[in-house]
């Protein structure tokens, strides 16, 4: 646990002072973040800050040969065309299914999806190498799949909160941060699933950017009722998966949910 210590300690001091300058400035200017190019590079070394903190405390803790590892795991991409069938029928699912049921609006065409996807690797996707690369199994080690990622959403989410100060944000301009914490919870047990089944960082990369690129794209209309719905096919894809995965011969050693 020293290792998810050191890193919480040291993400949230990085981002909330970052993110901290930005949200005074913007409230005393009152100017969009996105004005001022060193209030962009301020606002994106905050989001990079969850992968600086992992690396910087995997490099500390572990060997040479590790943490080599752990960064062919965040870059290379995985050869089995399954898992990105996986990523995507959940994510789709996850995103879709609200929107369909609760409507909401269409920003613009498809093609955004794609076109977005890359810019949404930098911000949001790389901080998997963080909650789903350091944060998440280190504390399976010690608690079931289901209470580490409870605490991974909960952390994840107050990790987030400055953004709902700073002006032009999409958290200040459109969200509450409780229907946001629900949503990014419930996000959570989505990418637990991915992480658990192919214990690949960067599919969690790229899961959480193509989220991002999809969301940007089918807005769903913010109700608390849409975000228990999130949560509950969370808590669905999540059961689901650790049902299915006690059940083969060879589970690869992921111990199953229990409360």
């Amino acid at each position: 646990m020293k290792s998810v210590n050191r890193y919480s300690i040291l993400t949230f001091v990085v981002t909330y002072t970052l993110w901290g300058i930005v949200a005074i400035y913007t409230q005393w200017k009152n100017v969009p973040f996105g004005s001022s190019i060193p209030l962009i590079v301020l606002y994106v070394l905050g989001v990079l800050s969850p992968a600086i903190s992992a690396m910087t405390i995997n490099k500390q803790l572990v060997s040479k040969e590790a943490f080599h590892s752990f960064c062919r795991n965040c870059f290379m991409p995985p050869k089995k065309f399954t898992w990105y069938v996986l990523i995507l029928v959940v994510t789709v699912v996850f995103q879709l299914l609200p929107y369909v049921l609760f409507g909401g609006e269409r920003s613009g065409p498809l093609y955004l999806i794609v076109l977005q996807f890359p810019l949404y690797i930098l911000i949001g996707g790389m901080e998997e190498i963080g909650w789903r690369g350091l944060m998440q199994p280190e504390l399976e080690k010690k608690w079931s799949p289901f209470i580490s990622t409870m605490i991974v959403g909960v952390v994840w989410s107050l990790w987030h909160l400055p953004l709902f100060f700073i002006v032009g944000t999409y958290q200040e301009l459109y969200l509450s941060f409780f229907n946001f914490s629900i949503s990014t919870i419930a996000f959570s047990f989505i990418l637990a699933v991915v992480y658990q089944r192919t214990r690949s960082v960067f599919m969690c990369i790229i899961t959480h950017a193509f989220l991002n690129s999809l969301s940007a794209v089918f807005i769903t209309g913010e109700a608390w009722m849409g975000e228990l719905i999130s949560l509950l096919i969370g808590f669905v894809i999540f059961i689901w998966s650790q049902i299915t995965d006690r059940s083969r011969p060879n589970c690869r050693g992921i111990r199953t949910w229990s409360l």
